[in-house]
């Protein structure tokens, strides 16, 4: 967590709380409020910088949506994309090799140890829920401010998500008083989540470092053991975003559904990063299946996108092509693989599946994240 374990719970704790007793007099919009300014607060205390940044974001935001709100849905059109344009001072810090890492005041206690991963991953995540709630706020012509800043600062979800829209907190305004069954609940999603993202992946991060440097096969193993990481580490963050989202009773996406489960890139993308998933078919693949009357297509040029969404290199856009020829290829199989997997048994089939599927992923997964650090 970008403050730290410990500083976070605590922090949310105290604001739970606080939003609760607010809601207990009737002020159901009050505590919104209150929860809101507390997320600006600590986004402002977190990195100053970064906070500005993220000002100008909901002020391009505001601005396009009173240009778009009063155009009929057909001549919109990709306007609502330019929200996008955020994205530009992350990729040139990126190149330049300049970093905005303002240090948090509380960031000497349980820190992620990721450096930047506040300003590179959450500008990101803060880009395409900006884009989201335009999307939302055309469609109901309405721009619902409060529900909007819920969304984009709530600090737990803020640098990994989940991807979402405002519904979440318009749920949460009416959302029934904790129960001690949801309390329960909450405790084992913060400590399965802890042990994910502050145990496991350090360790297999550190594990594959070890094993990297073993001849022949290191890289191999580093390469299994890096995505495996970047698993526990993905979902441990987003599990506790969860967690924390539930003590004010929203109810934020589920993430991740047992990816290693996956036999095909297909259900792979059905288990991992669920809300990006949405954010792709809903956003992305459709419409390109509308403009070039291919789902093939479609697919590819939706997670070129994406790729280049997590971050603009050749490292992403390899990423990108991969998981698009993948999911492509998938919709009308070569007649060499049908024959091969009709000609061996089906759980071997299955066991086949499963290792090309998860070698696959965790290469493009080492290619993109390791690019810039290559040579």
């Amino acid at each position: 967590m970008i403050l730290g374990l410990e500083v976070t719970l605590f922090l949310y704790l105290f604001i739970a709380s606080l939003y609760w007793l607010i809601r207990a007099t009737g002020a159901t919009l009050g505590a919104l409020r209150t929860l809101v300014a507390c997320n600006i607060v600590l986004l402002y205390v977190a990195n100053p910088v970064l906070f500005i940044y993220l000002f100008a974001q909901v002020m391009l935001m505001v601005v396009l949506y009173l240009w778009l709100r009063g155009r009929v849905a057909s001549s919109v059109g990709h306007w609502p994309w330019l929200v996008f344009v955020g994205l530009v001072p992350m990729n040139i810090q990126l190149w330049a090799g300049q970093h905005l890492d303002i240090p948090s005041l509380f960031g000497v206690v349980g820190r992620l140890g990721v450096e930047n991963v506040f300003w590179s991953l959450g500008a990101s995540f803060f880009v395409v829920k900006s884009y989201v709630i335009l999307k939302e706020s055309l469609a109901q012509r309405r721009f619902d401010t409060l529900y909007a800043l819920a969304t984009l600062t709530f600090l737990p979800a803020f640098s990994a998500g989940p991807i979402h829209g405002m519904q979440p907190w318009k749920n949460a305004v009416s959302a029934p008083v904790m129960s001690w069954r949801k309390a329960v609940e909450i405790f084992l999603k913060i400590g399965w989540g802890a042990a994910a993202l502050f145990v496991l992946a350090p360790w297999l991060r550190g594990l594959g470092k070890e094993v990297g440097t073993v001849e022949h096969v290191g890289v191999i193993g580093d390469m299994y053991l890096s995505f495996a990481a970047l698993y526990f580490d993905f979902s441990g963050y987003t599990l506790l975003a969860i967690a924390c989202g539930a003590m004010v009773g929203a109810v934020l996406p589920e993430n991740f559904n047992r990816p290693y489960l996956a036999t095909s890139i297909r259900e792979f993308w059905q288990r991992w990063h669920m809300s990006l998933s949405w954010f792709i078919g809903t956003y992305l693949f459709k419409p390109f299946v509308r403009s070039t009357g291919s789902a093939r297509k479609g697919i590819f040029l939706a997670f070129v996108c994406a790729g280049l969404w997590h971050e603009l290199s050749p490292g992403y856009l390899l990423w990108g092509i991969g998981h698009g020829w993948a999911l492509s290829m998938a919709m009308s199989p070569p007649r060499f693989w049908l024959r091969l997997m009709a000609a061996i048994p089906a759980a071997a089939g299955q066991v086949v599946s499963w290792f090309l599927t998860m070698t696959w992923v965790a290469a493009l997964s080492y290619v993109a994240t390791r690019w810039l650090h290559m040579g």
